[in-house]
């Protein structure tokens, strides 16, 4: 019996007309780990949801969604809440106690286990995924990676069948992300567990998955293979080929003909030494520099803080920005990247340290030129919107203009940013994707000087983020400047000018995006891990790699 059927499901919100899935149909077997993914508000989300009984919003519903035979909306509370889990994107938003202990127990306590069942089933999961160090901590004060594997603990303590998972790395550095979506595999070859998983870091999801379901507009477009998707993506248009992951995309990109498709960065060092290129004459990369300007815009100068007596978050850091650059900041989980950008954004007073703008020293919390020249995009774009639609967001944002220039710019940033399909929605309402890129648009809206981006690319498909990366650049060729944080190193490899770590309280002497790149093991790109030491050409990003790979210098290994 399968696990899940699909059957002609087609679903629309309450208070709209067009719906949001339209006739799906599709069955799981037992044990399949299958990738969900397609382009940001293709309904991937809504439909995980509509998977889970207790998380369904209302609205109509044609067709049937099936688990063992039985409809979710038919399934008993308790077998619902126990056999299906689901992790979300925000580790924090799915946490509800302040122990570790305490959060590992509250699932079971509410499906009823005796004692004697609960301290068998916690022994065992505390056990299999490493949790025997964090079983005293308070749950504040984990990292977003033990937070997170704290959420699949839980869920895994109820021995759920299928498990549910919604862009589950979107908040978790890349080292984090990649050992999370590692025991989510073991735990589905070890266990049987079924998976169902939504995932924008392709180049580590893709080899994971068994089959991959690729969505569009809420229709399903394709149902197989990983190695076969990615063949139909790359015919199937523009707008389904930026879905192909990184190593697959630099082999397809060469033109070489190959039966086998690198996943992989193994599989590519492999698929460069029967098909790459060597140099005919040994060369080392240059050394990149990048000129910047000797005035700085935004300066941090030995800045102190903490959140309690006992946590200090930044130490001495000392660091600044100038007109025309785009610093992207690195760093684990809790290593206080977003506490910079609140500094550098007013929302935060540090202990001790001071912050320039202009080389105007900040004398206060109020500042008016700082709101209106300095634009913040928070971790948590939700906390950015206080309005009904998303209409009301743009028509409020521009109520320092006249009446016809606020008309016009609103209607200039809802043409370039194509909102007109969501001017009545509930900012609340959009995919994470869709929710950046409005906020982004209300940013840019107000017209400032600098634009201050907590990790805006979480929740985005490949084409949206080539879009943002298209909009930084021709932001900061005029002459203003953006600095991010970010964990998306794919992105930042071709978006940044300069590059940043921020490790025990203080960054790391920024250095040019390209030999930022090249220095690193793990806050690298794929691209790099695949070429780098093979005596092929060393590239950082996709398209450098095939400018080198046509470039006469490098000769084919069968010539």
């Amino acid at each position: 019996m399968n696990v899940l059927d699909c059957m002609g499901f087609t679903f629309t919100y309450a208070g709209t007309n067009t719906p949001v899935l339209q006739d799906l149909s599709f069955s799981v077997a037992p044990g399949e780990m299958i990738l969900l993914c397609g382009p940001s508000g293709c309904g991937k989300t809504t439909l995980l949801r509509m998977m889970k009984k207790e998380l369904q919003p209302a609205g109509r519903q044609a067709g049937e969604i099936r688990y063992k035979g039985i409809s979710i909306k038919k399934l008993p509370d308790i077998r619902a809440a126990s056999e299906i889990g689901m992790v979300f994107q925000h580790p924090e938003h799915q946490i509800v106690m302040e122990e570790v202990l305490q959060e590992l127990v509250f699932g079971m306590e509410n499906v009823g286990f005796p004692p004697d069942q609960m301290r068998r089933r916690l022994a065992e999961t505390i056990s299999s995924l490493g949790l025997e160090m964090l079983l005293t901590r308070r749950t504040e004060s984990l990292s977003g990676g033990q937070k997170q594997l704290l959420n699949l603990a839980s869920i895994m303590a109820l021995r759920p069948r299928l498990l549910l998972l919604d862009e589950p790395t979107g908040f978790l550095d890349p080292i984090g992300a990649v050992q999370f979506l590692q025991t989510i595999k073991r735990l589905n070859e070890e266990t049987g567990i079924t998976v169902i998983f939504t995932e924008h870091r392709l180049e580590e999801a893709y080899p994971l998955a068994d089959r991959v379901l690729v969505m569009d507009g809420g229709s399903l477009l394709y149902d197989g293979s990983p190695r076969d998707g990615i063949e139909w993506m790359n015919r199937a248009g523009s707008r389904h080929r930026h879905l192909v992951p990184t190593i697959p995309r630099l082999a397809l990109q060469t033109g070489v003909k190959s039966d086998f498709l690198p996943l992989t960065v193994k599989e590519g060092r492999q698929w460069l030494k029967e098909h790459g290129k060597t140099a005919s004459a040994p060369t080392d990369p240059p050394e990149e520099t990048v000129s910047v300007p000797p005035n700085p815009i935004l300066s941090l100068n030995r800045i102190d803080f903490r959140y309690d007596p006992e946590t200090e978050v930044l130490k001495q850091t000392t660091f600044q920005v100038s007109p025309g650059e785009c610093l992207a900041i690195f760093g684990a989980n809790g290593s206080g990247k977003s506490t910079v950008l609140q500094m550098m954004a007013n929302s935060l007073q540090p202990d001790s340290g001071s912050i320039r703008y202009k080389g105007k020293k900040r004398k206060k919390r109020k500042d008016n030129q700082w709101h209106h020249q300095i634009g913040y995009l928070p971790q948590n774009p939700e906390a950015f919107f206080l309005r009904e639609t998303v209409e009301a967001e743009l028509d409020a944002v521009a109520s320092r203009f006249s009446k016809e220039e606020k008309r016009d710019r609103c209607q200039e940033v809802i043409t370039h940013f194509k909102l007109l399909s969501l001017l009545t929605r509930h900012p609340h309402d959009l995919s994470g994707g869709e929710m950046q890129k409005v906020a982004l648009a209300c940013l840019l809206l107000r017209d400032p000087e600098v634009l201050l981006l907590d990790e805006p690319t979480k929740g985005m498909d490949p084409e949206l983020k080539r879009f943002l990366s298209q909009e930084i650049q021709a932001f900061i060729q005029k002459g203003r400047t953006v600095v991010m944080t970010t964990h998306d190193v794919e992105f930042a490899a071709v978006t940044a000018t300069r590059c940043t770590l921020l490790f025990d309280g203080d960054v790391l002497t920024p250095a040019p995006a390209s030999s930022f790149f090249r220095k690193n093991d793990f806050f690298t790109t794929a691209v790099y891990r695949v070429t780098r030491d093979t005596g092929m050409p060393e590239a950082v990003t996709v398209e450098e790699a095939v400018r080198l790979w046509q470039s006469p210098d490098w000769l084919s290994v069968s010539s």
